[in-house]
């Protein structure tokens, strides 16, 4: 068996020198309806802007993973989006309301595909939780990010 040599990260195997491989339009659309299905509250979904953010990143992410990942996640995405939804006696996913697409997610993840679908997963909340007003949301407290603030979590914690 013959492997491919892995390249090395100095020049045009620099990610921060090297363009992106590009992502498929079914893989982004596959990504952007399980994200809003995976990331949506009991009453709505993400907000359009911020699936677009993470579109654009997921993109970047991606693209620089080389293609053995743009690969696996391809294919993950086909399996959750293609074929989970026969899973649930339904055909179709990106088409599918809001609410069956949560309950195609529910019966992926307990079902033989739930090994692709946290590849999925995985990658979806990497990117969605860098979103800026990702922290706001979940309530943590991100002060000693930005220069020169004063860390509250880490007084507090000390005292």
């Amino acid at each position: 068996m013959h492997l491919r040599k892995r390249p090395v990260l100095v020049g045009p195997f620099d990610v921060k020198t090297r363009d992106p491989l590009p992502v498929g339009d079914g893989t982004v659309r596959r990504a952007r309806a399980v994200a809003e299905a995976l990331f949506s509250s009991e009453t709505e979904a993400p907000s359009p802007a911020r699936l677009d953010w993470l579109v654009k990143e997921l993109r970047g992410f991606v693209g620089h993973s080389g293609e053995d990942a743009r690969r696996i996640l391809a294919l993950s995405l086909f399996a959750v989006t293609v074929l989970g939804p026969l899973l649930a006696f339904k055909i179709g996913f990106v088409s599918k309301s809001l609410s069956e697409r949560r309950d195609i997610l529910d019966k992926v993840e307990h079902g033989p595909l739930s090994t692709a679908l946290l590849a999925v997963k995985a990658v979806l909340c990497i990117l969605y939780f860098e979103h800026p007003d990702a922290a706001k949301e979940i309530g943590a407290p991100f002060e000693c990010l930005v220069a020169g603030a004063p860390s509250h979590a880490h007084t507090e914690a000390s005292r």
